[in-house]
């Protein structure tokens, strides 16, 4: 079995320990759900939630002290856990690789 040093890291942004509350809003509903940050980078991060399953493959999320939402898309969930990645970051990094930015 590897070490945690021997693991190598996949993300493209490193990520930080975080114990932030957030809200998740759903698009076109006027439904909430408190959530807490367990992890965040530039590109996405670990949402902890009781029944993550359940909840809706995009929606929006609000960090709690900021204003702006990010558009979330799920990219692996687990019962109470989701893993998500900021849509602008995706839109971006798809640019860049076309165009050689």
């Amino acid at each position: 079995m590897k070490s945690n040093a021997q693991v190598k890291e996949k993300r493209r942004s490193p990520r930080r320990a975080a114990l932030m509350p957030a809200v998740i809003f759903y698009p076109n509903q006027n439904e909430h759900v408190g959530c807490m940050v367990r992890d965040l980078s530039q590109d996405g991060a670990l949402l902890e939630l009781p029944l993550a399953k359940a909840l809706p493959l995009i929606f929006w999320l609000r960090l709690d002290g900021e204003t702006t939402l990010r558009f979330c898309n799920v990219a692996w969930h687990s019962e109470n856990y989701l893993g998500v990645e900021f849509s602008e970051q995706i839109t971006e990094r798809r640019r860049a690789e076309r165009w050689g930015e």
